[in-house]
């Protein structure tokens, strides 16, 4: 079971305003490596059922050697998720030089709530994850819109941390004027982030029963413990993914989209 960090892994950051330039973004089925600002990277996605899901996974460089992440789940799956998927990815652009992680989330709640006010059809909900990543202090700054908490890897200690409680949020949709909170933890050497998106929790066993976060933190120890070191990112990638779809039962397809993103802080030469 994933721990509770303390008090000395995450505090509360100041606001600057800033610039960022896209190096990727998909909500297709992909596998890729990422090569961020002090960041090794990799994301793992597998839509469900369709080519093109609702969970979009997108990289920024910004000024001053600072890296933004963000994962996106819109509500459902196939081409109506896809849709507001490709809505949410101009959203960012139109507020991609917004480096507060909190004044992120709430213009591309207003926005988001706004464009979707009064249309007929399901309510339109996604939820976000999104951080920055200094590489010069080493500083991760994070902020939730009803996403599930991403798991903290404190090399050093070789403890596996859920971090971000207390930022649960509304998602994106639900009202507009959402205040969102910021909290930031500091990455040594070695020090591995992984966000995911709910499919990846919410996925069933045969039996019924849901992985849950719980689940999942032991399948990443599982997974990362079993594999050669140096860990290869893109090996325990695969190796968590492949994991969650034998929990789930080989051969049956998945219910919803999984996106699993993966960043670890390099040593500076």
């Amino acid at each position: 079971m994933a721990q509770q960090p303390t008090k000395a892994d995450c505090t509360f950051t100041v606001k600057r305003p800033f610039g960022c330039m896209e190096l990727w973004a998909g909500n297709e089925r992909a596998h890729r490596a990422l090569d961020l600002a002090g960041l090794e990277g990799n994301v793992i996605a597998v839509p469900s059922g369709a080519d093109r899901g609702g969970d979009l996974a997108a990289v920024f460089s910004c000024t001053d050697d600072v890296a933004r992440v963000v994962l996106a789940d819109c509500v459902g799956h196939g081409y109506e998720a896809a849709l507001v998927a490709r809505h949410v990815h101009h959203l960012l652009h139109k507020f991609r030089d917004v480096q507060d992680t909190a004044g992120l989330l709430e213009a591309l709640n207003d926005e988001f709530t706004l464009s979707t006010e009064g249309k007929e059809g399901p309510l339109r909900l996604t939820t976000v994850v999104t951080g920055t990543f200094d590489g010069k202090t080493g500083v991760f700054t994070f902020a939730y819109a009803a996403h599930p908490r991403m798991f903290l890897w404190r090399e050093a200690q070789r403890k596996l941390l859920e971090i971000g409680d207390g930022l649960e949020n509304f998602p994106l949709g639900f009202v507009t004027g959402e205040k969102y909170l910021e909290q930031s933890v500091r990455l040594e050497p070695g020090d591995a982030i992984l966000a995911f998106s709910d499919g990846a929790t919410e996925v069933e066993s045969p039996a019924g029963e849901q992985l849950r976060a719980t689940g999942l933190a032991e399948l990443t120890k599982r997974v990362a413990s079993g594999l050669p070191e140096p860990l290869h990112l893109g090996d325990f990638s695969k190796g968590l993914l492949a994991a969650i779809q034998e929990y789930h039962g080989l051969g049956r397809e998945l219910a919803d989209d999984i996106t699993l993103l993966t960043m670890r802080r390099v040593a500076m030469e």
